[in-house]
């Protein structure tokens, strides 16, 4: 099961470039719409320190980090909720993913026309949720129409989602708020299912200029302002800049971004933060050659990692033994955490923590 991120906006606000720099692809990247009409899908692997120090008391031969997809979707414009700009296709695809990395614009370049003509990143952020919700609205009157010929039919067993949620969530779109933003109680499975947009999480990327690194920019501090407001996290990023940085060796790329000021990679910071806002939970498998990192969301057990890993075996599952990473650090591994009595051997209902350690035994 893999979760993912896709990168919405609108056209040239540097989608393509950010999804370069984070997937290492070499998706295009120019200077007219839509440039990018299928999505590009790259996978990520999130940023992980722990690794390292498993890695250096289990010795595998392997070492795999845990992964996100991220989609890089071609960019929206006003109307695209009825099919300007091929604006159908688009949301299509934002439907499949898990949360939305939303990139404005907030740096100035002569050579990169703006849609509208003029840099103004909370009116384009504003732009993109309006259709967003828009599309949502589309959606939620046309299961209103559905569910009323159904309770007209007197088949009341058969409505998966209640009406009155249908109508309070059309009320609440029509007042221009993102499903996500309001106090309504959301289940994920069954937004999705619907396909609601807005109900999805999502981030802010302020895509800046190098200038903009040091300094800042009214630009910066526009949509700064817009997501303390609306308690939204933004993102700095100089996206080009960082481009360049990465094609750079390790030491040298970091020799780079700090002569701008920067003391790390933005992209490292955004990955882990689309992590943390999927609600996602690590866990360490250290058996055999391999160490590996894998992804639950918050709250599944035992039986759920053993079925992301294999499904054999989650069917033979027997037990598991399971230590805090803190503990297998402090003891040097397993056999240590045993000798000191961390380790807990629990059954398939048990509900991993965020850095669990696991051996789970199987028949």
């Amino acid at each position: 099961m893999g979760f993912c991120c896709g990168i919405v906006g609108l056209p040239n606000a540097g989608k393509s470039t950010l999804f370069n720099l984070i997937a290492g692809a070499n998706a295009p990247a120019e200077s007219y719409p839509f440039c990018t009409i299928d999505p590009n899908i790259g996978i990520v692997s999130v940023p992980d320190k722990n690794l390292q120090l498993l890695a250096e008391i289990v010795k595998p031969e392997k070492v795999t980090p845990t992964t996100l997809e991220i989609f890089d979707i071609a960019g929206l414009v006003k109307d695209a909720h009825k099919g300007e700009g091929l604006g159908n296709q688009f949301l299509g695809e934002i439907r499949g993913v898990d949360a939305i990395i939303h990139i404005v614009r907030c740096f100035k370049d002569p050579n990169i026309a703006h849609v509208s003509g003029e840099i103004n990143p909370v009116s384009d952020i504003e732009v993109v949720l309006t259709e967003l919700i828009m599309a949502d609205i589309e959606i939620l009157e046309k299961r209103i129409d559905s569910l009323k010929k159904r309770l007209k039919m007197d088949r009341k067993d058969s409505s998966d989602i209640d009406i009155d949620l249908v109508y309070r969530l059309k009320d609440e779109l029509s007042k221009g708020k993102s499903i996500i933003d309001t106090d309504v109680d959301i289940n994920p499975p069954q937004m999705k299912a619907m396909g609601l947009l807005t109900a999805k999480p999502y981030i802010v990327v302020a895509n800046i200029d190098e200038e903009g690194i040091a300094s800042g920019s009214e630009y910066l501090k526009a949509i700064q302002q817009w997501g303390v407001e609306r308690d939204i996290t933004i993102i700095p990023i100089c996206a080009k800049f960082e481009l360049e940085a990465s094609e750079l060796e390790t030491e040298d790329r970091q020799e780079f971004l700090e002569s701008v000021g920067l003391k790390g990679s933005g992209t490292n910071t955004l990955i882990r933060a689309c992590y943390d806002l999927l609600d996602l939970i690590t866990f360490y498998t250290p058996v055999g050659k391999e160490l590996r990192a894998w992804t639950l969301k918050r709250g599944e057990t035992l039986y759920d990692a053993a079925g992301l890993i294999h499904s054999d075996i989650q069917r033979g599952f027997i037990k598991a033994d399971v230590v805090p990473f803190e503990d297998f650090i402090k003891y040097k591994g397993m056999s240590g955490a045993k000798e000191a009595g961390r380790v807990l051997t629990e059954g398939k209902e048990f509900i991993l923590r965020d850095e669990d350690v696991v051996v789970i035994h199987f028949r």
